[in-house]
């Protein structure tokens, strides 16, 4: 039985965790602010705690977004780090999805929400089945927070997300519940829009930004 390493930074402040099968062996939040720079020391020290080198586990499972451009960003760079140093594979799974997937929910229809600002949210349909497991039903969507809450009333999903409960964050520990999938060559998260920050940029030089 091989043990995981999950990560996720999309919203709130950064979640990981370590998991054998359907048991969660150890798991850490952090405080959102500064919790990029304490990525990867938490890391460390949960590794430490189970005595598992990088090297042992059987993949590193990362939240791919959509969410916080900088979390997503630190978290996929360190563990794309420390894939390459030690030969472990890297995956990714759906940030929405480990909203609902983070704590045992009722079986049923839900959508995974995430505030993707100027009104609008990040909304993914996401199922709960009868034995506990969480899968996406469908892309994920950006739309006004308007149309996400009239459809999802309508059609019987049931909202779910920081918006509405800031409680009801993404959390690592959600991968024993939720399907993950190898990264393939130059993967990149799902970043969901472009940054503010390009966005005023752009606004302002009414040109694209060069890239790096």
């Amino acid at each position: 039985m091989t043990v995981r390493l999950a990560l996720d930074a999309s919203a709130g402040g950064a979640s990981l965790a370590l998991v054998r099968d359907a048991a969660v062996l150890g798991e850490a939040t952090l405080a959102r602010h500064g919790s990029a720079e304490a990525l990867g020391p938490a890391v460390a020290a949960l590794l430490a705690e189970a005595a598992l080198p990088v090297s042992s586990l059987g993949a590193i499972v990362v939240g791919g977004g959509p969410g916080s451009f900088t979390g997503l960003r630190v978290a996929a760079a360190l563990a794309l780090g420390l894939a390459h140093g030690s030969g472990v594979r890297v995956e990714v799974v759906p940030s929405l999805a480990l909203i609902v997937a983070a704590d045992r929910r009722p079986a049923g229809r839900y959508v995974a929400v995430l505030d993707a600002l100027r009104g609008d949210w990040f909304a993914q349909r996401v199922e709960v089945t009868a034995d506990g497991s969480v899968g996406c039903v469908g892309p994920r969507t950006l739309e006004p927070r308007a149309a996400v809450e009239a459809w999802a009333a309508a059609e019987g999903w049931t909202p779910i997300g920081p918006p509405l409960d800031g409680a009801a964050l993404p959390h690592a520990r959600g991968i024993v519940r939720t399907a993950s999938r190898p990264v393939p060559d130059g993967w990149e998260p799902d970043y969901g829009r472009l940054a503010e920050a390009q966005v005023q940029w752009e606004a302002a030089h009414g040109r694209p930004l060069p890239a790096a």
